[in-house]
């Protein structure tokens, strides 16, 4: 890949990267602990609870993202960004515009 792709995808995962973490400490209250106050009707804590889980679920992708979106900056380090992790071949750009953190093409992410 061109060195000017190389810091196109670059900056695309900075600023996906600074807008992960900013999520993530702007969400930080939102992942404590349910109160069970018996004040509440049982569809209402079962909601909170639900609530709960699902804020997270979506902190636990959150921060996997974080750990794809290092391995992509490590990747572009030892010039193998752009090239799928399980059979070699170039990932499209497409794909890579979509998801810049992406370490598989689209056929090798599904096995």
């Amino acid at each position: 890949m061109e060195p000017e792709r190389i810091k196109h995808f670059r900056e695309r995962l900075k600023e996906l990267r600074l807008e992960i973490k900013e999520h993530l400490e702007t969400s930080k209250d939102s992942s404590s602990a349910v109160k069970l106050d018996t004040s509440i009707g049982r569809l209402s804590r079962m909601d909170a609870m639900q609530d709960q889980q699902m804020a997270l679920e979506l902190r636990r992708r959150r921060e996997n993202q974080l750990l794809r979106i290092q391995s992509a900056f490590e990747r572009m380090s030892l010039g193998t960004y752009g090239i799928c992790i399980a059979c070699k071949e170039p990932i499209p750009e497409a794909r890579l515009e979509l998801s810049p953190d992406a370490a598989t093409c689209v056929k090798c992410s599904g096995r």
